[in-house]
Formats: structure tokens, sequence, C-alpha cells
């Protein structure tokens, strides 16, 4: 026992006392729940690597956290942007112009355009001659041209059905050019005009038959305001039952007008 003792030297006692607090130490280093706020937390003790996957929730990001310098270029795409957020590209306003530019040019260009819908009549009057049926027809207006305006008729006379166009002033002093009359001023075409005069296209089909005319040349048409109009157009007429069919005329008489103009 003497020699033990002999062999227990102030380092001895010092290293086990260190062993037996290394060993005892685990029951003291535990901590208990909550007890490690920010405090105990060294300045950039806790990295990237520490932080768990998708631990971050939105919850935890305070609002206006995420500055524009925090996010990467190009990392915001077009299917997260809320479009209706976002002002007019200074691109688009100048494409915008461009486009209204060019639709203003086309409605100048095309002022007073007017086209004809495949007009379809019926014979409106029959007389036994030409003047009286043609005068008792139902005018059927296809033109506005504000000085000058063209309409139609359809009527019978005998045995003949008529399709008939005519144009017309409201000035004094208005000329015209069409297939089948023309007033240059010697005379002018007047608000007085017969009406046999001012005929722009005529034809005409016996029965159970068809009939088409173009009149092959525009009409020309110049008004005292100084506009000139240009128009073109197509007649046809069906009378009774043709061998062929009613085709595109529908049954009974027709006279079908079409066409198109406006300012030239």
């Amino acid at each position: 026992m003497r020699h033990l003792k002999d062999r227990i030297t102030p380092s001895i006692l010092i290293s086990s006392l260190a062993l037996f607090v290394a060993l005892g130490g685990a029951s003291y280093a535990a901590l208990g729940k909550n007890s490690v706020g920010s405090k105990q937390l060294k300045k950039n003790a806790v990295v990237t690597k520490k932080i768990k996957k998708n631990a971050v929730t939105t919850a935890k990001i305070a609002s206006g956290a995420i500055t524009t310098a925090k996010i990467k270029n190009n990392a915001v795409n077009g299917d997260k942007v809320l479009e209706s957020s976002l002002g007019q590209v200074p691109s688009a306003a100048s494409a915008s112009n461009a486009t209204s530019a060019t639709n203003a040019e086309h409605a100048a260009n095309l002022d007073g355009y007017q086209r004809l819908s495949a007009k379809r009549l019926t014979p409106s009057f029959s007389d036994p001659t030409y003047a009286a049926a043609m005068a008792g027809a139902t005018k059927v207006p296809l033109y506005d041209f504000g000085q000058a305006k063209v309409y139609a008729k359809c009527f019978k006379t005998g045995t003949s059905l008529y399709g008939s166009m005519y144009v017309e002033t409201t000035a004094n002093g208005t000329t015209f050019d069409s297939p089948y009359d023309n007033l240059y001023g010697y005379p002018y075409l007047n608000v007085g005009t017969p009406e046999i005069d001012r005929e722009i296209l005529v034809t005409s089909v016996g029965m159970d038959s068809v009939s088409y005319s173009t009149g092959n040349d525009p009409t020309v048409i110049l008004t005292p305001d100084g506009k000139s109009y240009q128009i073109t157009n197509a007649l046809y007429v069906k009378q009774g039952s043709p061998p062929s069919g009613d085709g595109p005329y529908g049954s009974g008489d027709a006279c079908i007008f079409l066409g198109e103009g406006g300012q030239s």
C-alpha cells in the first residue's frame, strides 16, 4: 500500500482529474430545448452547408428582404412575370404608331370605297312599252358618292326581262362615261337629265333563259366638287325556268347586280 502511495504524484492526480471531467462532462454538455438563441451563435457561424435543403420557406423571408442586387441576371423568365404589371416596351410603342400610320394611309386610299354583295331584285313593274316599264320600276340604291349616286331597276316589258343601272346627280355639271351612255359636257349630266340618257349598264333576257353583262369598261364619274369615282359592274338576269336549272339565280325572275368602286 505504501508502495502504491509513493507512486501517486501530483501530475498523475491532475491527469486523472482531467480524464474524469472529460468522461463525465458529456452529461453536463447536453443542451436543453430552445436553450440556444441568436445571442449564443457566433457571427457568421451558420454557413450554407449547414442549412437544410428547402428549410427556408416563404414565411421565413422578410418582406422586401430580396432586393434587385440579390437576383441573378436572367434568373426571372417570362413565366414568372405578371404581364399586367409591365408597362409598354418602347419598341412596342413605335410599332403601334407605325401600325396606326399604315391603317390611316390605307383608310385614305380607300376613302368612299363601296362593294355590292350580289344585290338580287325581282321585277317591280311590267308594261308593254320599254319607257313606261322603266319609268314605273322601283329605284334601288347601289352606290352613294355624294353628288353622284347609282341605282338599279328590274322590270318587264312584253316577253323580256330587263335589268339596268343608272347614274344621277344632285349638282348640275357632273360628267360620266359608261359602257352605255356618256355626258362629257355637251351637255353635262344635270339634275333634270332624262333617265334614258344616263344608263350605265343594261341587259335583257327572254323567257326561260339567262343573260350576263359586264359592259367591259368601268364607269367614270366626275362631280362639280372636284371628286372623281370609278366603278366596275356586272349584271345577271334570269326569267322563267331555264333548261339547265335556276343555278345561283334562285327560283323565279331575278336581276342580280354586282360591282365595286369608290373615289379615284
